[in-house]
C-alpha cells in the first residue's frame, strides 16, 4: 500500500449557455478524461458524482446518474454534495477510496446546469435550515449574502476592495489559459472596480 495517488487525465465540457440537460455535459467531461488517461469505462472501479442542485438544494443522484449515462458496468457508484466544494470533497472520496483499496481507478465526475435567475429554497418550512432562513425570512439571495459576508470580512479581517480585485484577477488569468472556460479576458486590478460586469452578485462592497 502507498499513500501515492495520481491524476491520470482530465476532461472538461465548454462552460456557456447551452440549454441541456447537466448529464450531456459530465457525460462529454467524463469521456474526454477517459481519453486523456488512455482508459476505457470498463477499466473504472468506483465513479464519484458531485451532486447537482436545483432550486438551491441537493438532491440528484449524480453518481448513479452519470453510471447510467456511461453505461452501467459494475463500478461502485458514490455521489457527494458541499455546495460549491463538492468537486474538492468528490476527489477527496476517490482518494479515500484508492487508499483504502476500496478501486484501484475512480473516475471523478461534476456537473451542473443553472435555472435562470436567483435560487430559491425549496418548498417546505424548515426554520433550523440556514439557508431556508436567510432567503425566506431575509430575504438575503446569494448575491446579498456574500456581499454582506465580504463586508464582514473587511470590519473584521481588514480585507480591501483591492484584496477582493485580486480574486478576480487571478481567476481572469487561470480563464485567459483555458480554451473551455467561459470568461477568457485577463483583467487588470485597475480596471475591476470599473466594470460592473467583474463584480455581479457583491455590489454591496464594491459599488
Amino acid at each position: 500500500m502507498t499513500d501515492d495517488v495520481a491524476v491520470l487525465g482530465a476532461g472538461m465540457h465548454p462552460w456557456g449557455k447551452w440549454g441541456r440537460n447537466f448529464v450531456e455535459y459530465g457525460a462529454v467531461a467524463a469521456r474526454a478524461a477517459l481519453a486523456d488517461a488512455g482508459l476505457e469505462w470498463r477499466d473504472i472501479g468506483s465513479i464519484v458524482g458531485a451532486d447537482t442542485v436545483r432550486g438551491g438544494y441537493p438532491g440528484y443522484v449524480a453518481g448513479a446518474t452519470f453510471a447510467k449515462a456511461l453505461g452501467w458496468q459494475g463500478a461502485r457508484v458514490t455521489s457527494v454534495y458541499a455546495a460549491c466544494a463538492s468537486g474538492a470533497q468528490a476527489v477527496n472520496t476517490a482518494r479515500a477510496q484508492i487508499l483504502s483499496g476500496l478501486a484501484d481507478v475512480v473516475l471523478v465526475v461534476g456537473a451542473d446546469a443553472a435555472p435562470k435567475g436567483f435560487f430559491r429554497p425549496a418548498g417546505g418550512e424548515r426554520p433550523d435550515d440556514p439557508d431556508w432562513l436567510r432567503f425566506r425570512v431575509l430575504g438575503a439571495t446569494n448575491p446579498t449574502y456574500f456581499g454582506l459576508y465580504a463586508r464582514r470580512r473587511m470590519a473584521v479581517h481588514g480585507d480591501t476592495r483591492e484584496d477582493f480585485a485580486q480574486v478576480k484577477v487571478k481567476n481572469s488569468a487561470v480563464g485567459a489559459l483555458n480554451p473551455h472556460a467561459r470568461y477568457r479576458k485577463p483583467v487588470t486590478a485597475e480596471e475591476v472596480p470599473r466594470g460592473r460586469r467583474y463584480f455581479r452578485g457583491s455590489r454591496t462592497w464594491c459599488s
